[in-house]
């Protein structure tokens, strides 16, 4: 259905070209400081300049969303994410890389990102009518696995081949064509309602999903759920070397194993898409979040590890997809960039995540600090679940 509309169809191809890029240097990031410092710390540092921007800059960014031209905001975003990879690829490929200039690089695109998401996001409602806003988030999903499946495969053997730089480079460009798509989309320009005012329009923003009892109970399930359960992605280096005693083919493997159960959920999706299963789905894949990651730290060799990680990003996928359909279903164009800032607020937490597990890992290990923070996450999931009942029957 939502592929009959040409602005989808040009969003969903410009996207797949980034987020095959995005994974691409995943892959060499992780690997490319592992083998600079030896050091798990490092490795979260580093993922974490990539997403901590969005703590500070992801809920006014929301607000520029709802204020400023979608397509003119989104242009100049993918271009500075565009340039910034291009640098870095550039320094790794001259040799002349250093880990402050990673640091600082992934901060800057972090912040491009950070302004970037929730006028993406927002962007579902602009380009389909809402009745095809689940289908579209569902091709959107199904996109995004896929890209997820090519971006770790192609990561790695570039990594393998052409080594970290050819990674960033292939990112770079992969920007350069969601911009162009972009330019070529017929986004509808809206006037905003009284005077800019950023911190009331913030302010505004918080009290509509304090008011809001299912988006509200969305965004704190996502909180726990992303804080909880995603530090295997930015560690899986320091799981395929130290612990399984893999290689790059490794990582590229899970990586993978995470993307086609990305693609699965996203089949599910398509199939269904009515309330009732909705919920049922949100519910179960949370669980399932979190008892794959404590499958995936008891692993004793790397195939169990690959078998833990297609379920978590089965389940990871499905969580994420039904919250964001059912945000954008329920949230009003006044508000749906403020909405979706926080939406996306929740990548700049989960450092928060990632660095304690890398931090525990240097004296616990990181099975005990990966499988124990996923541990405490499954026990706030229930705890906030159970404390927003009323909230499930307007999901």
């Amino acid at each position: 259905m939502a592929l009959r509309y040409r602005d989808f169809r040009l969003l969903t191809a410009g996207l797949s070209a980034a987020i095959t890029g995005w994974w691409m240097i995943i892959i060499a990031q992780g690997w490319l400081v592992l083998e600079m410092t030896d050091s798990a710390a490092w490795v979260a540092t580093a993922s974490a300049a990539l997403s901590l921007p969005f703590l500070v800059l992801g809920p006014f960014s929301g607000v520029v969303a709802d204020r400023w031209y979608r397509k003119t905001l989104l242009v100049t975003t993918r271009m500075t994410i565009a340039t910034v990879m291009l640098v870095e690829g550039l320094l790794i490929i001259a040799g002349l890389i250093e880990l402050w200039q990673i640091l600082l690089l992934g901060t800057l695109a972090g912040c491009a990102f950070a302004m970037d998401i929730p006028a993406r996001q927002s962007l579902m409602r602009d380009v389909v009518p809402e009745e095809a806003v689940p289908n579209a988030v569902a091709i959107g999903v199904s996109v995004t696995s896929l890209a997820s499946v090519a971006g770790p495969i192609a990561g790695a053997a570039m990594l393998a081949l052409v080594g970290a730089g050819g990674c960033f480079v292939a990112n770079a460009l992969g920007n350069l064509v969601l911009a162009l798509a972009i330019l070529a989309m017929h986004i509808p320009r809206r006037t905003p309602t009284g005077d800019w005012d950023i911190f009331g329009d913030l302010a505004n923003g918080f009290r509509f999903v304090a008011n809001s009892n299912v988006v509200s109970l969305l965004l704190l399930m996502a909180l726990v759920t992303m804080i909880g359960t995603s530090a295997w992605r930015e560690l899986a280096p320091v799981f395929v070397r130290d612990v399984f005693g893999s290689n790059e083919a490794g990582l590229g493997a899970l990586h993978t194993a995470a993307g086609i159960g990305a693609v699965l959920a996203a089949g599910l999706l398509l199939w269904s898409a009515t309330q009732e299963h909705r919920r049922v789905l949100y519910v179960m894949a949370a669980a399932i979040s979190v008892l794959s990651v404590l499958g995936f730290v008891t692993s004793s060799v790397i195939q169990f590890g690959i078998v833990f990680a297609l379920i978590n990003g089965f389940a990871r996928q499905l969580t994420d997809a039904v919250g964001q359909t059912v945000l954008l279903l329920k949230t009003p164009e006044q508000f749906r960039g403020r909405v979706m800032s926080l939406w996306a607020l929740l990548w700049g937490m989960q450092p928060m995540g990632t660095f304690t597990a890398g931090m525990a890992s240097e004296v616990v290990g990181p099975r005990i600090a990966v499988g124990g923070l996923a541990l405490v996450a499954g026990v706030f999931l229930l705890g906030v679940g159970l404390a927003k009942r009323s909230a499930w029957r307007e999901f």
